[in-house]
């Protein structure tokens, strides 16, 4: 019984660290980036339109679409047009701050559908009422998923500090649960030959 304690507490002082890498937290905030920034690629993810290629507001560039939620950037769809994110690895959505512009003169009610799909199978989706005046928080929890997509509203979406979280592929426990049973198999084989011995 001792020797099973002592492999269960080594089985988990080898999968804790592990479990806390695959958890981190990633913000993903749009900082340091041009106004006409190709965001494919930044920061781990596919970045893609309807149109054209997601745009990045600062004060200096886009001033009328600039309302970061921290910082002194955040990203802008075209007009009308659905915008999404994804990698090939699943991931947890969090939160988003999120907004919409529209041109002057317009004031339709904000709202439109969020989607998330895994594999291509759609799994979340959520309809989401935008703030004209400034950027709103927007909490998911949506887990396991590999792409995000934001449908088009009749101004540009604005988002900014995407919050997700990185899940453990299931080779990755695959190889660690296979090493730990290889291990307790190894220690037991060494056991039962002490005691023939």
């Amino acid at each position: 019984m001792r020797r099973w304690l002592s492999f269960a507490s080594v089985a988990m002082a080898l999968t804790l660290p592990i479990g806390v890498a695959a958890g981190q937290e990633q913000v993903i905030g749009f900082e340091g980036l041009s106004t006409q920034a190709a965001l494919p690629g930044y920061m781990g993810f596919t970045w893609s339109t309807g149109f054209n290629e997601w745009a990045i507001a600062t004060a200096s560039g886009f001033s009328s679409l600039f309302r970061p939620s921290s910082g002194q950037a955040n990203a802008v769809s075209d007009e009308m047009s659905y915008i999404s994110f994804s990698r090939p690895e699943f991931f947890n959505l969090n939160s988003m701050f999120l907004g919409e512009f529209l041109p002057p003169g317009r004031s339709e009610f904000a709202n439109t559908m969020i989607y998330g799909y895994r594999g291509g199978d759609l799994v979340y989706s959520m309809d989401v009422d935008y703030n004209l005046a400034s950027m709103s928080k927007v909490d998911f929890d949506w887990t396991n998923v590999d792409k995000v997509s934001i449908a088009a509203v009749k101004g540009r979406v604005l988002v900014d500090d995407i919050s997700v979280t990185s899940t453990p592929e299931p080779a990755t426990v695959a190889l660690v649960g296979t090493g730990l049973l290889g291990l307790f198999l190894f220690r037991r084989r060494k056991a039962q030959a002490r005691i023939t011995a």
